[in-house]
This record gives structure tokens, sequence and C-alpha cells, in this order.
């Protein structure tokens, strides 16, 4: 196929793809446009400046939906989400919508980003993830923020600038847990400038969380992991899914924590191929969690950053041990079409 032909199937696949996203996107917000995440945020926020419990309701709240058994709480997010909110609780239902256009702003400057540097493998995933995308566009949630941060994750630590990754993984751990992952892989990579910024960063946010929602606040969250954990799994999580097919409740319940530790053993194992443990990491982030949603596998887009940065490409790594072979670099470089 010549380069002519070649640049014509990238044109169509791109079109195809996006043409796609946009029709999944006016068939979802047909029924209005309300990002429900984005106002459970807002709601906390609110109830924070009103000097409310944040992980309860008390009168004149806004009502926020539960979904029991799934969860029984007005939020399921760390504290800090709520501090950051604040400010946002002051503009009223405006604040959300705010919040929204920034949550879409990052998915759409690391979609354009991505296709512009690997646009067949980028067409390929907004194809095969399309409707999680829909999702994640729509609801406002943090998602849309930790998709663009973890491309950004692996472009800072394999670009040279190790302290801004792990700042950005700091804030992600505060804000959604899960993404303890990605510090984990750092650690596998021996990105210690990255380790030190995160810890340092991670300090200064708890500081922050604790004065901005009171000690209380994070005590009532260590109930909430641990009821959402032992009973509040969601249905499209691993163990949710377990009980699906049949496994008993008992059992399923333990599944998502099988995949967390084995997705941080597998970033370990493969510390020497910086892609295949970043995947890991992606992976046990996202399928790890006890509460997962449509729109969580979306996060799935980031596994495309190690093609469109391949390891080797521009700042040398310096960590031997954790450095791609020459092959590896031309493979990723072949798969990503560059």
């Amino acid at each position: 196929m010549g380069p002519d032909r070649q640049r014509l199937l990238r044109i169509v696949l791109i079109a195809v793809a996006f043409g796609l996203l946009a029709t999944t996107l006016v068939i979802y917000f047909d029924r209005g446009v309300i990002p429900g995440d984005a106002f459970t945020y807002l709601a906390a926020g609110e109830r924070l400046n009103a000097g409310h419990p944040l992980y309860t309701l008390s009168p004149g709240d806004r009502i926020v939906d539960y979904h029991p058994p799934f969860w029984t709480v007005p939020l399921l997010s760390p504290p800090l989400i709520a501090v950051l909110f604040r400010p946002f609780a002051l503009l009223s239902d405006a604040g959300a919508y705010v919040w929204w256009i920034g949550t879409m702003s990052a998915i759409a400057v690391t979609l354009i980003v991505l296709v512009r540097r690997i646009p067949v493998l980028t067409s390929v995933g907004v194809i095969v993830l399309g409707i999680p995308l829909t999702y994640e566009i729509a609801v406002g949630n943090v998602n849309g923020l930790l998709l663009a941060g973890t491309v950004a994750v692996w472009y800072c630590a394999t670009r040279g600038h190790e302290r801004v990754a792990g700042t950005l993984v700091a804030l992600f751990v505060m804000i959604k847990i899960w993404p303890i992952t990605l510090g984990w892989w750092l650690v596998t990579q021996r990105r210690w400038a990255a380790v030190r910024a995160g810890v340092v960063a991670g300090i200064a946010l708890a500081v922050l969380s604790v004065v901005g929602a009171g000690f209380d606040a994070h005590v009532a969250y260590l109930g909430v992991i641990r009821d959402t954990a032992a009973s509040g799994t969601s249905d499209l999580s691993v163990p949710g899914m377990a009980r699906f097919i049949g496994i008993p409740a008992g059992i399923a319940v333990y599944l998502g924590w099988v995949v967390f530790i084995g997705g941080c053993v597998l970033a370990w194992l493969f510390r020497r191929r910086p892609a295949w443990s970043f995947g890991a990491a992606i992976v046990a982030m996202t399928l790890g969690s006890a509460v997962v949603n449509i729109n969580w596998f979306a996060l799935f887009l980031a596994l495309l950053a190690p093609a469109a940065w391949p390891v080797g490409e521009g700042v040398p790594d310096p960590s031997p041990s954790a450095g791609a072979s020459d092959d590896e670099v031309g493979a990723v470089r072949v798969a990503a079409g560059s």
C-alpha cells in the first residue's frame, strides 16, 4: 500500500471513529445535559461550606442519588475532592458545569494529542471504547482528568519531567486512591525523583485535605472504604461480574483484590519492559477498584501512551534496568505507525 492510500486509510479511520463517538454523544445527550458526577462533587463541596458532615446528608443539603446495596453514602471519593470543590460550590449549579468543561477539555486534548501521534491506534481505541468514552465525557467524573493525567505521567516520567509525574500521581491518589498503582509503577522503574516528589506532594495534599474537610471526615471515609469493599462492589467491578456468572458472593468479593495485587506483581515482573509494566499498572488501577462503572473503561485509552511516546525516543531512560531494548522500541514504533 502506497503512502497516499495509507494516508487515506488513516483519514477514513479517524472519521469513522470520531463520527461514531459524536453519534453516541448525540444519542446520550438527547435525554438531557446534566453531568451527574460533577453535581455529586458539587454537593460534597456545598456540605463542607455549610459545615455539615461530608459522608451523610443533613437537612437542607443537595439531594444526591444513592444506589444501595452498592453504596449508601453521598460520596465515595476521598475528602480531597470535596475540598477542591469548595470554590466551585460558591458558584452554585454553574460550578458543576465549569468543572465539566474542564474534564471534557482534558479528554479532548488527550484524544487530539494521541490521534496526532498514533492516528490508527487511537482511532481503533476510540471505536472499541466509544461507549465508555461517551459516558466519561457526559458525566463529568474525575476520571476524565485521570485519563489525561495517566497519559501525562507516562510522558513526563519518560521525558525527563519526573517531579511532575510524581506530583500528578500524588494528586490522583489523594482524589481516587486506586492510582496508587501508578506510584508503584514509578517505583518499579526506579524513578526516584518522581517518587520523592510524590511523597512531598502527597503530604502537602493530605494537610490540605484535613484542613479543608476536617479530621472526622477522614475517619468516616475509612468506614466508606470498608463498606464498599465488603458489600458495595458494583455490577461492572470484577466481583460484580463474578457474581453475575454464578461465583458465590463470599468468594467474588475478594477477586478485585486478586486483580489489583496481580497487576502490581506483573508491573514488577515486567519492570524491564516499561510499557508492559505501565499497562499492568493501568489494568490494576481500573479493574482493581471495588466500584467500577462503565465510564471507568475509558481509562484503558491510556494504554496507548507508550506507543505514542516510546521509551528511548527523546530523553534517554536513566535506569538501565528499566529501559527497553532497541528491538522492543522498534517494535513499539512499528505498532504506532511511526
